[in-house]
């Protein structure tokens, strides 16, 4: 028998999803780090990409996460993201559009977080890779 958790995705618009998980890959700020049971208390920035878990089946569910937090407190995950789309339903369009968006907000000369922009650039650049 495999330990489960609770894990509860929610966007600004809704909950995307809640229930009991054996593993969540969660695209961390510094890098992917897995969540299993019985993890130590933390809370991480998620930058976007790619959220992954397994409810126990051999299928893993997916999400495209624009950006969040995630906290973990006694088995219970909580993950706060402005957006998540279903990692089916995601086109790579789509992260291309959220890139261009990146680059116009770039080149404005009133734009004073530069560094901010290009290191979530990259971070797209990435997921579009995965998608």
């Amino acid at each position: 028998m495999t330990n489960k958790f609770e894990l509860s995705i929610i966007s600004a618009e809704s909950k995307v999803f809640e229930g009991k998980v054996e593993n969540i890959l969660v695209p961390g700020m510094v890098g992917d780090f897995l969540v299993l049971s019985n993890h130590a208390p933390c809370i991480s920035s998620i930058r976007p990409g790619f959220l992954e878990f397994s409810e126990g089946t051999s299928d893993k569910q997916r999400y495209f996460v624009s950006g969040g937090i995630i906290e973990i407190i006694n088995n219970v995950v909580s993950v706060l993201v402005d957006s998540a789309v279903a990692g089916d339903k995601i086109a790579k369009e789509d992260i291309t559009n959220l890139i261009s968006e990146v680059n116009d907000r770039l080149s404005a000369e009133d734009t004073i977080n530069k560094d901010d922009l290009g290191l979530r650039k990259n971070d797209l650049e990435e997921a579009l890779k995965q998608a």
